[in-house]
């Protein structure tokens, strides 16, 4: 599996609602709070995951990385995503808007 070079591009804020947590893979996924939209993260390893509640809301401290569209990632992704139409739409259109992938770590947490 290809590995991106991703790179951090800032350091954000969010109140988040945790909806999942998955120890074993240090991933979180959660709602944003105030636009009310999904959000998956990363989790830091010096976070410990046995101490976040599903359900319970928190100041979510996250960082923010991004990457190029390289022609094996974009192969990748979209033979990821052949079998659900509307993540394909979704590929698409951020590609043709000329997008980068992000993704999400979360690097701190306060009650």
């Amino acid at each position: 599996m290809l590995r991106p070079d991703w790179k951090p591009i800032q350091t954000i804020e969010k109140k988040i609602r945790v909806s999942h947590v998955d120890a074993k893979d240090r991933h979180l996924d959660a709602v944003e709070m105030d636009a009310n939209i999904p959000i998956c993260l990363s989790v830091d390893a010096k976070i410990d995951l046995g101490k976040i509640k599903r359900a319970k809301i928190y100041l979510a401290t996250i960082r923010v990385y991004e990457t190029e569209f390289t022609g094996e990632l974009e192969q990748q992704v979209f033979e990821s995503a052949i079998a659900d139409p509307h993540r394909l739409r979704a590929l698409q259109s951020m590609k043709a808007q000329g997008l980068k992938p992000r993704k999400y770590e979360l690097i701190a947490l306060k009650h």
